[in-house]
């Protein structure tokens, strides 16, 4: 009968460890290949200085077995009862906190999203806690049901494992705008413009580099003036060139902007700058008009803007969607404006948005009853996108 409980015993421990291995070979598997792959690329780029690529289904697959090798040998050290098993995976979900909170720095150096003497706290308090737990007895209580055992022992490491799930997903980088860039780089270096739109797409979230990226992938398609205020606009005018500063791109060649442009820069200057530099010089592609008149309408500079669309485009009804949006703002806002333009249209459109915007005395319901009809106008920028 004792022969018989031993073995039954053993197959409810073998159950349990093999339940935990499962659970953290897939969250580890799912979290590294899904969530955290092209931070890890940007990360491996700039550690390995450009010279080796992150293959984000073989980095998960090895990294995942790497950390479920350490577990095995801290297992066999830790040497913890059946009900607090699931503690053995903290020190491979420690260090894939580690590896999931590298980020990289304004100077395009990567650095750890927590100190790592925090993380020899955590494995300090770790040991502790397993020093404790050998010495409590973890055998079940006397003439306690095999089925009451199973489910205690299973419900205890399924908890302690969603702990260290918890940790690890808290500890790692969660900064949702920069994940959006580095997918983004990645999906310049693929020539994948129309992905590079369809990252973050539907978030408010978005800063001056995600922006550079956004400016350069609609320039490329060909849709920067119309399609450009239907993303968040972060930044100045100064942001929509790469030069040395938070919008210089860390996994997409810089030199390759500077190309579709024009030329590279001899030094770094401003963008408005470079961009005059360009046309000057008469290496301006295309794509430079475009950039110069979405920066005026970036930094809200109307009068810029009325002045020097004249010398790009004819003013019909040709023109593109941000540009026309403009200057009917423009003809509105003006009492003597340079030039004039009217479309039956876009007056009406731009007088409804001036009716709808009298109904409500807070900024904040205007600005909520505005937002489905006109947030992806030049418009709600102007007046709603600070």
């Amino acid at each position: 009968m004792s022969y018989t409980n031993h073995r039954s015993a053993d197959g409810r421990v073998n159950l349990m460890k093999a339940l935990c291995a499962v659970l953290f070979c897939g969250f580890s598997f799912v979290y590294l290949l899904f969530y955290q792959a092209d931070m890890l690329a940007v990360a491996q780029h700039i550690l390995s200085g450009g010279v080796t690529t992150y293959n984000g289904l073989i980095g998960a697959i090895i990294i995942t077995l790497v950390l479920m090798l350490l577990q095995v040998g801290v297992s066999s050290l830790a040497r913890l009862g059946a009900k607090s098993y699931a503690l053995t995976y903290f020190p491979s979900a420690l260090v894939l906190a580690l590896l999931s909170s590298m980020s990289p720095d304004e100077a395009g150096k990567i650095a750890l999203g927590f100190a790592w003497w925090l993380a020899v706290v955590f494995l300090l308090l770790w040991a502790g806690l397993c020093v404790v737990l050998r010495r409590v007895p973890s055998g079940p209580p006397k003439g306690e049901d095999s089925f009451v055992q199973v489910t205690d022992v299973l419900w205890r490491n399924v908890m302690l494992m969603s702990a260290i799930f918890l940790f690890v997903g808290f500890a790692g980088n969660n900064d949702s705008v920069m994940h959006y860039r580095m997918k983004a780089e990645g999906m310049l270096v693929k020539r994948d413009f129309a992905g590079v739109l369809a990252v973050g797409k539907k978030s408010d979230e978005a800063d001056a580099a995600l922006t550079q990226l956004r400016v350069y992938a609609l320039a490329r398609e060909g849709r920067l003036a119309d399609e450009l205020f239907k993303y968040p606009v972060k930044g100045t005018s100064s942001d929509m060139i790469p030069m040395d500063g938070a919008t210089r791109c860390l996994l997409y060649p810089n030199d390759s902007i500077y190309r579709f442009l024009g030329a590279k820069p001899a030094k770094p200057m401003d963008a408005k700058l470079y961009l005059s530099a360009l046309q000057h010089s008469g290496h301006a592609s295309e794509a430079v008009r475009d950039y110069v008149l979405c920066g005026y309408l970036i930094d809200r500079d109307l009068d810029g803007f009325a002045n020097a669309l004249p010398r790009y485009y004819e003013i019909n009804d040709s023109l593109p969607q941000h540009y026309r949006e403009a200057l009917t703002l423009y003809t509105h806002l003006r009492a003597n404006p340079v030039l004039v333009y009217h479309n039956d249209v876009m007056d009406t459109d731009y007088e409804d948005l001036q009716e709808l915007e009298k109904t409500f005395a807070s900024d904040e319901e205007r600005k909520n009853a505005v937002r489905p009809q006109y947030s992806s106008t030049y418009w709600w920028y102007f007046e709603y996108g600070h």
